[in-house]
């Protein structure tokens, strides 16, 4: 195994990886050992590297350590191996390296060489592709050492300069807003991943998203967790997908599966649908409440938008627009949630503003949105309130309340300015 790591080990030194700077880690963050997680195919080894070049530069890039635990060549890697890496690297050089482990969750026992590593000093930065890293029980055997931080899919920002498009403010307001409004129409039929936003053909588009989700699902729900019932978790994606936006409880799911005859108990059916948010596959959005019991209500949203175009969502841009919405926010590190009192609105970020996402503002939806959006604003005392459709602007006024009627597009390229 050593000599098998020392080839690894020198060979990443060879390499420059050919990637799209996405600027994401915070600088101060980047500097501390570190857990990033994610779904596959974000971006998170792309990540890795750019840290790499940020924090160590190239006249030191030999001093660092990257193994990917999902490459074959790491097949049979076990615990015991761990400490193998740093002797394989202090055969090559004597410098003090910065460690960087992709894909770590797949090795036991990860967490005690990180915090050993924490423990001795050495900086150390690790990925995987599961949020059971970030559970209380993974923190407390790394000692509290480790920050986290999340890899999602591409913002739109990110989308246009994958595409070679170098956003401007005066672009808002121009002829290029056109082509702003094109790109914008592709991410949101199909979404951020890095390799999907630069595919131009409809085709291989479709068939790399298919891969993608074929991964997840297999590998990382299926087989990790040794799922029997292949057809009743089939089942419960594809009803997830029909409830976008929905409080739907574990129990109405199982009712939906003994109504189609699927035999699965109801403890079953809340484990896989752990599974599924641990993959990143699904992402919970709570309600703003303090109630624990409350905040069991979760409605549940597809990590990105191409993964609702498998299921050939037709017909319904509404529940792309509320999940493309949600996950928009969480990219920028919002903190997002939902009301739900007398009337709903969708959600709640960072306690200061109250979101609608309604794809066409319409007379048969008028009253409901708004008196939603008014309400949750009242309740906690916000004075923002907008409501992000598909093409319309204005501004409306109700009960002293000014709520923004924003486009989709221009919504998301407002979300970096609000950060500064």
């Amino acid at each position: 195994m050593k000599e098998r790591l020392k080839k690894l080990i020198a060979e990443y030194w060879d390499t420059k990886p050919d990637y799209v700077p996405r600027n994401i880690v915070p600088k101060d963050l980047a500097k501390m050992p570190l857990v990033i997680t994610g779904p596959r195919r974000a971006g998170k080894s792309y990540t890795i590297h750019e840290l790499r070049d940020s924090l160590l530069g190239q006249e030191n890039a030999r001093n660092s350590i990257y193994l990917n635990f999902e490459d074959e060549r790491l097949i049979g890697f076990k615990q015991g191996d761990f400490e193998t890496i740093l002797e394989a690297y202090y055969e090559l050089r004597n410098e003090k390296p910065t460690l960087f482990l992709d894909e770590i969750q797949n090795i036991d026992g990860w967490e005690k060489f990180a915090r050993r590593l924490s423990d001795t000093g050495y900086h150390a930065i690790a990925t995987g592709s599961n949020s059971r890293m970030l559970s209380r029980e993974i923190a407390g055997q790394l000692g509290g050492r480790f920050a986290n931080f999340a890899v999602y899919p591409l913002n739109f920002r990110e989308f246009m300069k994958f595409n070679k498009f170098h956003f401007k403010e005066e672009h808002m307001y121009s002829k290029e807003r056109l082509e702003i409004q094109k790109m914008f129409g592709d991410y949101f039929q199909y979404g951020g991943f890095p390799n999907i936003s630069i595919l131009s053909a409809e085709p291989s588009r479709r068939n790399l998203l298919d891969v993608y989700f074929s991964l997840v699902f297999y590998r990382d729900v299926v087989s990790r967790n040794a799922i029997k019932n292949e057809g009743a978790l089939k089942f419960l994606v594809k009803r997830l997908r029909e409830n976008i936006g929905n409080i739907i409880s574990p129990r109405a799911l199982y009712a939906s599966l003994k109504a189609a005859d699927i035999q699965v108990g109801p403890n079953t059916v809340e484990n896989y649908l752990d599974y599924l948010e641990e993959a990143f596959l699904i992402l919970p959005c709570f309600p703003f409440e303090k109630s624990v019991l409350k905040q069991e209500k979760k409605k549940r949203y597809f990590v990105d938008n191409g993964y609702l175009k498998i299921f050939d969502v037709k017909g319904d841009n509404g529940i792309l627009l509320e999940n493309l919405v949600f996950t928009e926010l969480l990219k920028y590190g919002k903190q997002v949630h939902y009301y739900k009192g007398k009337r709903e609105c969708d959600f709640i970020v960072d306690a200061s503003e109250a979101i609608q996402a309604t794809y066409l503002l319409s007379e048969s939806n008028h009253k409901r949105e708004i008196e939603g959006i008014a309400e949750a604003s009242k309740f906690h005392g916000l004075d923002r309130a907008t409501i992000v459709t598909w093409n319309q602007e204005k501004e409306i006024e109700h009960e002293g309340l000014k709520i923004s009627v924003v486009p989709a597009w221009k919504w998301c390229l407002s979300l970096r300015k609000e950060q500064g």
